[in-house]
């Protein structure tokens, strides 16, 4: 390998320590994912360990960041911001006409708001630990794929274990597979996150090529075996902005995973053709948004009514049919749209407070003069609002959390103490 090449492709390695980390942090995933193993009772729904086990981690490790290390200068816009949602969030609750529901819905964003927190220190304060994360990252979506197909095909305990993570209703969705989440699209989405996120790593040097490899084998497997449509649109637009805007094997590369993702898309079609048909009466957006236009402007109509701080946290899904002439069932869909579903929900309050996060997020690393990481900031806004073109996932706790690690990588490019490509170099290969 030439001098070119190393300095492109840094080697990374590996030892016990890191696999141990890998390891441990693999584990608290898992844990986290636990939603269906239920402690107890309160606001109308049942106590799982997977969110307590992230209040209690999010909360101790908040206060233990707080009392070693204070509030580093980088974190300070992201903690103002993150108050801020944290005020809105509280006072759409309290104003809402179903202040249960919304009430319910405010204290898991809350949490998911003190994840974000907590990573960003953990991150900045020991950027050490990226490798791990992404690394638990990877290995998270390689053990939801298996936990879905032990599910699709009920080998041994399967099906048990998979009910684990996710309610008995997921299993309508067979033989789509949802790994350890609520649906198939919000476990394609995560395997896109981490996609994304672990060829950032590796671009800096932090994780290598067998990472790579195993994040994008596990991105085109989850993507086979959920079937679902919407994760592979920031897929597209990244694919059409790179084959537009670069030259040589970039373009090339860029034009090869186009036809690729068509091939995605012609396939998740074509295995789900009799669920688009059966709207063949209505338009042609709405067969093919599967009813998409008839939630946006119920979404729409919602926030008309609620400008400000919106029906309150979560509160939209249970009035679906209220707000789309007797359309979908009640508590069954949300917004299916990242401003609609903020607007609907929290009001322009809640877009104001969600705007002052990203921002608070990007600015740095999009303030920098490094070329490389001007193009990561303008990859991950494609990314997430691509996700969020048809799609609301920001509800579930397995998506918010990968946004939280991508926020926390992201962020830490624009600490000056913490170099964009400072990995942890340990003998073996990885």
């Amino acid at each position: 390998m030439t001098a070119v090449a190393q300095s492109r492709f840094p080697s990374v390695s590996i030892d016990g320590r890191a696999i141990l980390e890998a390891a441990g942090c693999t584990a608290l995933f898992l844990l986290f994912a636990l939603q269906q193993v239920v402690l107890g009772h309160g606001l109308g729904e049942g106590l799982s360990l997977g969110s307590a086990a992230m209040r209690i981690f999010a909360v101790g490790a908040a206060i233990a960041f707080l009392w070693r290390l204070g509030v580093p200068q980088i974190c300070r816009l992201p903690l103002a911001a993150i108050l801020l949602c944290l005020c809105v969030l509280a006072a759409s609750a309290l104003l809402s006409e179903h202040r249960l529901t919304a009430v319910k819905f405010a204290v898991r964003y809350a949490t998911q708001l003190a994840m974000l927190w907590c990573i960003l220190n953990l991150i900045v304060a020991y950027p050490g630990l990226r490798a791990a994360l992404a690394r638990a990252a990877v290995a998270t979506v390689w053990i939801g794929i298996l936990v879905g197909l032990g599910s699709r095909w009920s080998i041994g305990p399967g099906r048990e274990i998979a009910l684990m993570f996710h309610s008995a209703d997921v299993l309508r969705y067979l033989p789509r597979i949802s790994g350890l989440y609520e649906h198939p699209a919000i476990f394609g989405a995560v395997a896109v996150l981490v996609a994304v996120l672990t060829t950032q790593l590796h671009e800096c040097g932090v994780v290598g090529r067998p990472s790579l490899a195993a994040a994008y084998a596990g991105l085109a497997a989850a993507l086979a075996l959920t079937e679902a449509r919407n994760p592979l649109v920031p897929l597209l637009f990244l694919s059409a902005g790179f084959a537009v805007l670069r030259r040589g094997h970039v373009r090339r590369m860029a034009l090869a995973l186009l036809a690729l993702l068509a091939c995605f898309a012609a396939v998740a079609i074509w295995r789900r053709y009799d669920e688009l048909t059966s709207a063949s009466q209505e338009t042609l957006l709405t067969m093919f948004s599967l009813g998409r236009t008839y939630i946006w402007a119920g979404a729409f109509e919602a926030w008309s009514g609620h400008p400000w701080f919106g029906l309150g946290p979560g509160v939209f899904q249970f009035l679906t049919p209220d707000f789309t002439g007797g359309r979908f069932l009640r508590g069954e869909l949300h917004a299916h749209n990242l401003l609609l579903g903020i607007l609907s929900e929290t009001g322009l309050a809640g877009l104001l407070a969600f705007v002052a996060v990203v921002t608070a997020i990007v600015a740095p690393a999009l303030g920098s003069r490094d070329p490389a990481t001007l193009r990561w900031g303008w990859i991950w806004l494609v990314t997430v609002l691509g996700l969020g073109l048809f799609d609301f996932y920001l509800p579930f706790y397995g998506f918010s959390l990968h946004l939280a690690l991508a926020a926390g990588f992201f962020l830490s490019l624009g600490e000056q103490k913490v170099p964009a490509c400072q990995g942890r170099n340990l003998p073996e290969s990885a």
